[in-house]
């Protein structure tokens, strides 16, 4: 409550209030969702219901959408090119700063990101959720896994490998043959540290590609990191204004259309992106909201007992770290339509804790 009620110190700095309204609604119904789900949430089962629908209803849906909405890059890892041309075109409705365009593909990468390892984890409960609930769940897995595989977001790869790694790990400890058997937590180790290497490998590679220093550079990166810092100094209590980080950039750094690129849409970082776009109080507040998430989720996954509850917790503890992983290099603005999955999870995160505490003083 007291993030949502800062945002009227955060309405202070907004000069467009077409371009604002739709983030600060967007800010103020993500926390709304948030607040109600980890307070109103009556029971176990309200909260394997909502497990349910975030990991089958939300990641199928942002995976569908995606066919017929992203705008799909050029080859910038993989050589995809001939694929997206038999690709379904929807229609072109975003604004990219004066070109409409379709939905960018890392925006639908990180969604999926935060997504993958909660629907992992649902696909490996074996214990309150049927058979077929876990096949549809795997499918679902798979199905989203090839559609991050075609955005080529280099962020939301290593999200979504981070996240994943962590669900999978902590599911082979908890099974008996894998304690028994060390070759296989060597092999385990080894397999993730190759694919790690790999990935990173490739992403140097094509971070340091001449690419006429664009935002999806290194050097592009950079140079956005650097001017949003400036930025969170000159407005450091009531940010920029939500929406505005283009407009702001643009007006205070009129170069930075030709040595970056012609429309710069956020600052390429999660922890930037909301100092800018909340202010300095807002920020922390949903910081340490995150952390109390997070500590609550910790706890049941170290409780002994529910397994499914368990599952759920380290699956919600992959996908927010998949989330910050991919926040590392780009973002999704805590306003933006694509930002809606991370407070529905929030909510799930926070109202899982409650629960895990509820149970601990009534036994």
């Amino acid at each position: 409550m007291a993030c949502a009620l800062w945002t009227s110190v955060t309405a202070l700095a907004v000069s467009d209030w077409q371009v604002a309204a739709p983030k600060l609604f967007g800010v103020l119904l993500g926390l709304s969702f948030a607040y109600l789900i980890s307070v109103d949430t009556p029971s176990g089962g309200w909260v394997h219901l909502l497990w349910l629908g975030l990991a089958i209803g939300m990641t199928s849906l942002i995976a569908v959408a995606a066919l017929f909405l992203a705008e799909w890059p050029q080859r910038k890892l993989l050589p995809l090119d001939g694929l997206y041309t038999v690709l379904p075109t929807g229609p072109r409705v975003v604004d990219h700063g004066g070109r409409i365009g379709g939905i960018g593909p890392n925006q639908i990468g990180g969604s999926l990101a935060l997504l993958v390892p909660l629907t992992l984890a649902l696909s490996l409960n074996r214990t309150e959720t049927r058979r077929i609930v876990c096949t549809v769940a795997a499918l679902v897995l798979v199905f989203a896994l090839a559609v991050l595989l075609l955005t080529q977001s280099r962020s939301a790869y290593v999200g979504a490998m981070v996240g994943q790694a962590l669900v999978g790990w902590w599911w082979l400890r908890q099974r008996a043959w894998f304690r028994r058997q060390p070759w296989a937590r060597m092999a385990m180790q080894a397999t993730v540290s190759l694919v790690v290497a790999g990935l990173l490998a490739a992403m140097v590679f094509t971070w340091l590609a001449p690419l006429d220093s664009t935002t999806d550079t290194l050097k592009g990166r950079l140079t956005i990191w650097s001017l949003s810092i400036l930025l969170i100094g000159e407005h450091l209590y009531t940010g920029v204004g939500p929406g505005h980080f283009s407009l702001v950039l643009k007006s205070t750094f009129p170069q930075v259309s030709s040595s970056i690129a012609p429309h710069v849409p956020h600052a390429h970082n999660l922890i930037l992106q909301t100092f800018l776009d909340l202010g300095l109080a807002a920020a922390i507040l949903l910081c340490a909201l995150i952390a109390v998430a997070l500590r609550g989720l910790i706890t049941v996954t170290k409780a002994a007992g529910d397994g499914a509850r368990q599952l759920l917790a380290i699956g919600l503890v992959g996908s927010l770290a998949a989330f910050f992983v991919y926040g590392l290099t780009d973002t999704i603005a805590p306003g933006a339509r694509g930002g809606l999955p991370f407070w529905l999870m929030l909510g799930l995160a926070l109202a899982c804790g409650r629960l895990a505490r509820r149970h601990r003083h009534v036994a």
